[in-house]
């Protein structure tokens, strides 16, 4: 929740400073501020590592190719 308000008092304002560059400058801003948000959501350092979430991913597809 206050990382939500965070985000939306950094638009506030950030935007009337962005009005005058491009639009690619302006999406740049919006994705890594909604990246930040969303994994701000997460509890990262209590989560598995990202082999172990490949290996859950690929588990069924290694059992299918080993029948």
């Amino acid at each position: 929740m206050c990382t939500t308000v965070i985000v939306i008092l950094i638009i506030l304002f950030e935007w009337p400073k962005m009005k005058q560059n491009p639009k690619k400058d302006k999406m740049a801003f919006l994705t890594l501020l909604i990246t930040g948000l969303v994994l701000s959501m997460f509890n990262l350092p209590q989560m598995s590592g990202p082999t172990q979430w490949i290996e859950t991913l690929f588990k069924p597809f290694g059992e299918f190719m080993e029948k």
